[in-house]
């Protein structure tokens, strides 16, 4: 395994756990959004943003899929919070799924205090995170 492999494997999992780390308690307690989240949100994509440009200058096609997979869940995740808040239905089987995909996005509720226009963005943004994944992959192949 090459240290650009090693990287892309460990960089995410690090980034993914430090930005849970930090953000939940203030998403546990309900509490507003500090500026610490704030900074926590932008670290935690920015390195995203690094990540994936190290991996697309090393067209490592695999690693891409799986960053696909995490976008696409994180995705349907955000749409999944978002369809509970309109409704306003329980589904405790999720809060797993919330704390491990949508703890790091907590800073963007600084400059909003609504977890709806968070869903939309997070959303927004993982459906673009997943589309450059997957046009990438798609790319390399038929290099």
């Amino acid at each position: 395994m090459n240290k650009n492999t090693i990287i892309l494997i460990i960089l995410p999992i690090s980034i993914i756990i430090l930005g849970i780390v930090l953000n939940f308690p203030e998403l546990l307690m309900g509490s507003p959004a500090s500026i610490k989240n704030l900074i926590v949100t932008i670290v935690f994509f920015t390195v995203w943003i690094l990540i994936l440009g190290i991996c697309f200058k090393a067209m490592n096609r695999k690693i891409m899929l799986c960053y696909s997979a995490f976008w696409i869940f994180t995705l349907i995740i955000a749409t999944l919070t978002f369809y509970i808040r309109i409704s306003e239905i329980t589904l405790p089987e999720v809060i797993p799924l919330i704390t491990l995909f949508l703890t790091q996005w907590y800073g963007t509720n600084y400059f909003v205090d609504s977890q709806l226009t968070t869903s939309i963005w997070v959303s927004f943004i993982s459906l673009t995170m997943f589309i450059v994944t997957i046009i990438s992959s798609i790319k390399w192949k038929q290099v």
